[in-house]
């Protein structure tokens, strides 16, 4: 080996450590984000249900006051105002938990994209250094072929390396040690 291809390798090295360490930092920014969106949705929640009930007290307490302090038609009126009013406000309230749910839900897909995308990158990584270390061309454009068609993907809770092998798999080698990928 030259001193130019150790060179190489070294910086190639260097930079993998670099993105190593990028991808760490966007993956934790990435979750902390998550964490904020998550007990905003939280708040939000809460908020929609304490506003609920204070709704209900304040209905209840008008129709009281009016019932007391008033003729019968008055009540009446009043109270279908408020019986609208209340109906207002419980739809409100649940179309707020209904965008808290949504948001949390977004917000889980989100972060299981990023994790996604974080494996997939270092992966890219991991086959940039098996070809700046001499690897085979052939292998590392089959390996980008396989990744960017899903036969090679991360999958399960959690996240693993995992292959699409077909239903009826291919062997290959002399014990038939290899399975053959789709």
């Amino acid at each position: 080996m030259t001193d130019n291809n150790t060179s190489d390798i070294h910086e190639t090295q260097q930079l993998i450590v670099k993105l190593a360490h990028i991808a760490r930092e966007i993956e934790s920014r990435s979750m902390d984000a998550l964490n904020r969106i998550e007990a905003s949705s939280g708040a939000m929640q809460q908020g929609a249900q304490r506003l609920h009930g204070g709704a209900e007290r304040f209905t209840q307490q008008a129709m009281q006051a009016i019932s007391h302090g008033s003729q019968a038609a008055v009540a009446q009126g009043a109270q279908q105002a408020l019986g609208q009013f209340n109906h207002q406000l419980q739809q409100s309230t649940s179309h707020a938990l209904s965008a808290a749910d949504t948001l949390r839900e977004q917000s889980r897909t989100a972060g299981r994209a990023q994790h996604a995308l974080v494996w997939k990158a270092l992966i890219a990584l991991a086959i940039g250094s098996l070809l700046a270390a001499g690897g085979s061309a052939e292998f590392g454009t089959a390996i980008l072929r396989a990744t960017q068609s899903g036969t090679l993907t991360v999958c399960g809770k959690e996240p693993v390396l995992c292959v699409k092998v077909g239903e009826k798999s291919r062997r290959a080698g002399e014990r038939g040690e290899y399975v053959l990928v789709e």
